[in-house]
């Protein structure tokens, strides 16, 4: 293949345009614009930050209102929620119990006893007496099966906020915690009750069955979620965790320390 010879420029093309040439005309600049259009701009770029802005806080802010919704529904009318107080009824309640005569639908809860844990001593009065079962009622019987059961139940419904051992330092609490700890997230958060506590000790089954029934403060309402059967069955085991904590070591099986238990 010939090898190809390089281009050979003339010696007035090397030495670049003559010294008499007239010289280039330099790039047109657009003139700088007055200070008050800058202004302007300027403050129109830091106006589109305010929506992102608000945006940002309204995710971790605490209102006392419910926030403003465009589409109005019946999700956003004036109600009373659960546990709420109202003064319009004479026992300032915003639920409001049963009618009395009413006829059910569905099973029959003829057994206040065993369906409520209580029985009004005073119907005609307003607010109504109750009894508080001190005991289980007769219909529950305990037996291995039911504890088994009702530490099933309870490590599904309660031990995410009371814990296991029903000391009140759940999953739920514990995370909360570490939150407000790091300064993350500022929650208002009630302290689950401790089931060891005197105060709770003190309480009757059917106080608990009522509890785990209808809520109480923060605590919301099962009623719906769990059986009367597997209500009775929570109520069994609480009392063995109670027990648990103060059991004389007689009641432990030879062969086995009080620490091992």
């Amino acid at each position: 293949m010939p090898e190809i010879e390089p281009i050979q420029y003339p010696d007035h093309e090397k030495e670049g345009p003559p010294r008499d040439a007239p010289p280039e005309m330099p790039a047109p600049r657009l003139p700088r614009p007055p200070f008050w259009m800058v202004a302007i701009a300027l403050v129109g770029i830091v106006f589109t930050w305010l929506p992102l802005a608000v945006i940002a806080r309204a995710r971790f802010a605490r209102m006392s209102e419910p926030r403003i919704l465009i589409p109005q529904d019946m999700g956003v009318q004036p109600k009373y929620s659960a546990q709420q107080t109202n003064f319009l009824f004479a026992d300032h309640r915003a639920m409001r119990p049963g009618i009395d005569g009413t006829v059910p639908f569905g099973k029959i809860e003829d057994d206040d006893r065993y369906f409520k844990g209580f029985v009004r001593t005073s119907p005609d009065t307003r607010p109504t007496s109750v009894d508080f079962d001190k005991s289980l009622p007769q219909q529950v019987k305990i037996t291995a099966q039911l504890l088994d059961r009702g530490q099933h139940r309870f490590n599904i419904y309660c031990y995410v906020c009371h814990g296991l051992d029903g000391s009140g330092n759940g999953p739920v609490t514990q995370r909360v915690g570490v939150l407000r700890g790091n300064n993350v997230l500022d929650l208002a958060w009630t302290q689950p009750a401790t089931f060891t506590d005197d105060r709770l000790r003190k309480q009757t089954d059917g106080q608990i069955f009522n509890t785990i029934t209808n809520g109480i403060r923060a605590m919301p309402s099962y009623g719906s979620q769990i059986p009367v059967e597997d209500r009775w069955a929570i109520v069994a085991y609480v009392r063995a965790l109670q027990y648990s904590q103060q059991a004389p070591s007689s009641v432990v099986p030879q062969g086995q320390t009080v620490q091992d238990k």
